[in-house]
């Protein structure tokens, strides 16, 4: 039995040995690809992650550029509105102001021509008055009198 246990332990070192100069190149070129094949894939992987950090800080840049444009854009448009605003609210003081002028000049022409109208109405009746005392042969002091008071009526009650 020893020389049995012996043989059978030379067939398996032969074996292994073979096996060892069989495989000892394509194991090593697997174990060596295999191990290139992570490490590629971990720099493969490390670089996309720097890139995507790249791409994540030009996206936060752009995202702060567009906020601020918007920010900008904002305060222009209410500039423009607070403009506006003062644009239209001064176009209305000049139409009031230009209407209220307006109206102050038809209010004097109309008070003129009452007072043109109250003038002649006076002077007709005055004239009616001096007609009828005249009628009456009412003497030329009396109708003078008559004037006079009329005058000073109509010049007391604003109309001269």
């Amino acid at each position: 039995m020893t020389s049995e246990l012996m043989w059978k332990t030379i067939n398996t070192i032969i074996l292994v040995a073979i096996f060892y100069k069989l495989l000892k190149k394509p194991v090593s070129n697997m174990l060596t690809n295999g191990v290139n094949s992570v490490v590629n894939r971990f720099e493969t992987a490390q670089r996309e992650k720097e890139e995507a950090l790249e791409l994540l800080k030009e996206a936060e840049k752009k995202a702060k550029e567009a906020k601020t444009e918007a920010e900008q854009i904002i305060q222009h448009a209410e500039e423009v509105a607070q403009r506006q605003k003062e644009q239209i609210v001064k176009e209305a003081q000049e139409i009031a102001a230009r209407i209220k002028a307006e109206a102050d000049e038809a209010i004097q022409r109309e008070v003129i021509k009452a007072r043109k109208e109250l003038q002649k109405y006076a002077a007709e009746k005055a004239v009616e008055l001096a007609q009828e005392r005249l009628k009456g042969k009412v003497d030329e002091e009396f109708n003078k009198k008559i004037i006079k008071t009329s005058l000073s009526q109509i010049a007391k009650e604003g109309v001269l």
